[in-house]
């Protein structure tokens, strides 16, 4: 089936589903409903329907139009989905009792689906929709909501649209939230409107939906490989370079979301002109130890915001609702975890026994050795001293490198203990040890500093770790080599915990020098590649490379095409200390070599 005739099929079943439950034929639904493999939805494509039934069409249409303006379209529409499926679904139930049962499988079937790439996308452009769709689905199934941040569990509450209400009430309270939480004006939506039009930006949408309820206008119905159905929506029309202004605005909102940066202006402007090349050289790379400005915290909580200060306000109100859960489930857990350092550092220990630790040599001169008194006592031997008595210390650091990228989201509180239990094993045994995490989004590949080879005051930071975004693995891996340059040892490993899935939504450009003439996407095939690549590079510098994969996450096949054997899979948390042991064994071996 070609994708004009798969996308007329997928229209019409979705379309007959929602004249069905509308009790009306014929007309052009404002809304459509389909899965992320391009199926109709049978729950939601009902709801539209249902709203089409119930509530007036005028208002409704003006409520749909005056949002449809906003430049934050894509969640404003997944903020009132979430509203209108609560009132129409109470609104139907009562002659309709079997959408009970339907209902419950959505829910079931949202926290089944297969992590896919475009899940990945869903979370990474737009997490607070994710987030508030996985707390209804959570209260579909009789769990709680599971939201931490105070904002989004007051969003959420206000999100229970009545089955009492009419299209007026309805479309009030949608106007008031979206004021409250955003900001949103209807008067300037107006004149935003006449703006877009003036620049030619009237049909401008983000590349793929954060939602699987979708503006019908921006539908576009194609097949994979394989030749399963997939739901794009239409590109913007402006492809072209980012104006300096839009690259400012990008800067400042990373600066504002994840904290300050490392370098100045000039020196991270050198960093990239050295990192950012080949088919990364429209990206940027962003280094910070978190730290926000005073004026940035001053404002986390400010009422008086724009919608982009209140999507930062999110952002930073998420990752410190995630560093307490991380937190929380350490101390829940500490006896564990502690037994895991004491195992893991004696297995570190072990390894240690085939490294060459500095000698000590007996001499007439230097610094006493008491265990040789009696030699000078009883044998006339006045090599009582040591030339050298240097603490026993491995000539070689350790960097550990997190995936922070949506993909992670459900492994967070995991992830953060497993790197703890790592760095406090490797500071136990005296080996210096560094921990960054690194994240993409708008075009930055956000690498952020936990502590530093000296830092063990620091350690506790780790606990900051939170997921958001992509993972462009082959320019984290370059950014960081570049942070391992401040290593005090000669020997450097790093270990990178990993799904070994690279998926960024910035295109990886032509490089004709590795005989790519067109662009590709940064996922599949080319993103492995390209990570596999930058391994290589590393370890021809000298830097050995490994990585860690966490239970069922990420590809065995993919992680063996950028590692090689120098990888481990940790099906269970208590098979860390010994998986993570025998690995730094057979890196260590190979210091000897």
């Amino acid at each position: 089936m070609s994708s004009t005739d798969y996308g007329i099929s997928a229209r019409r079943r979705a379309l007959n589903i929602i004249w069905t439950a509308a009790g009306e034929y014929g007309f052009k639904p404002a809304f459509m409903a389909f899965s992320q493999d391009g199926k109709p939805d049978l729950y939601m494509n009902s709801i539209i329907g249902y709203v089409r039934k119930w509530y007036d069409r005028e208002i409704m249409q003006e409520l749909f139009d005056t949002i449809g303006v906003s430049l934050m379209r894509e969640t404003f529409d997944g903020i009132l989905w979430i509203g209108l499926e609560n009132c129409a679904f109470e609104r139907e139930v009562r002659e309709r009792p079997v959408l009970t049962e339907m209902r419950l499988a959505c829910a079931e079937a949202f926290f089944e689906q297969q992590f896919t790439r475009s899940r990945q996308q869903w979370m990474a452009q737009n997490s607070l929709v994710y987030a508030l769709q996985s707390a209804r689905w959570n209260t579909v199934l009789g769990r709680g909501p599971g939201l931490v941040n105070p904002w989004e569990r007051k969003l959420f509450e206000e999100l229970t649209y009545s089955g009492e209400w009419d299209a007026r009430q309805i479309a009030e309270h949608t106007f008031q939230i979206l004021h409250r939480y955003f900001h949103f004006s209807r008067e300037r939506a107006d004149r935003t409107f006449l703006l877009r039009l003036k620049n030619g930006l009237a049909s401008f949408t983000s590349r793929v939906l954060p939602s699987r309820v979708m503006r019908t206008e921006d539908l576009i119905f194609a097949q994979d490989e394989s030749g399963n159905g997939v739901i794009t929506t239409r590109k913007s029309k402006n492809t072209g370079p980012l104006t300096a202004a839009e690259e400012e605005n990008n800067r400042i909102y990373i600066e504002s979301c994840f904290g300050l940066p490392l370098y100045t202006r000039e020196e991270s402007t050198q960093i990239e002109e050295l990192l950012c090349t080949g088919g990364h050289k429209d990206c940027h790379i962003y280094f910070t130890e978190g730290r926000q400005s005073a004026a940035e915290n001053a404002d986390i909580h400010a009422a008086d915001a724009s919608s982009s200060d209140a999507l930062i306000r999110k952002t930073i109100l998420s990752a410190q609702a995630q560093s307490e859960r991380n937190r929380i489930h350490f101390k829940e857990k500490r006896h564990f975890y502690e037994n895991c350092i004491t195992r893991l550092a004696q297995q570190i220990r072990n390894a240690l026994l085939v490294y060459p630790q500095p000698a000590k040599l007996t001499s007439r001169a230097g610094q006493i050795a008491p265990e040789q008194i009696w030699r000078a006592v009883r044998l006339n031997d006045e090599r009582i001293f040591t030339d050298r008595f240097e603490e026993e210390q491995p000539d070689f650091s350790v960097d550990l490198l997190l995936d922070a990228s949506a993909s992670r989201l459900q492994s967070q509180e995991m992830i953060a203990a497993q790197a703890y239990v790592i760095v406090r094993s490797l500071r136990l045994c005296k080996v210096p040890v560094q921990v960054c995490s690194f994240l993409s989004l708008r075009g930055y590949t956000v690498m952020r500093r936990f502590c530093g080879y000296g830092d063990s005051d620091k350690d506790k930071r780790i606990f900051d770790y939170f997921a958001a975004g992509w993972n462009r693995d082959g320019l984290a891996v370059k950014g960081a080599g570049h942070m391992m340059q401040t290593s005090p040892s000669g020997n450097r490993l790093l270990i990178i915990l990993t799904d070994a899935s690279p998926n960024d939504d910035r295109r990886l450009l032509p490089d004709r020098s590795n005989g790519h003439h067109i662009s590709r996407d940064y996922s599949g095939e080319a993103g492995v590649e390209d990570t596999a690549a930058e391994v290589r590079t590393l370890r021809k510098s000298g830097i050995q490379v490994m990585a860690i994969l966490n239970g069922e996450d990420g590809s065995t096949e993919a992680a063996r095409k950028i590692y090689g054997d120098d990888f481990v899979r940790i099906e269970n948390i208590r098979h860390l200390s010994d998986a993570v042991g025998n690995l730094l064994l057979r890196k260590i071996e190979k210091l000897t070599l």
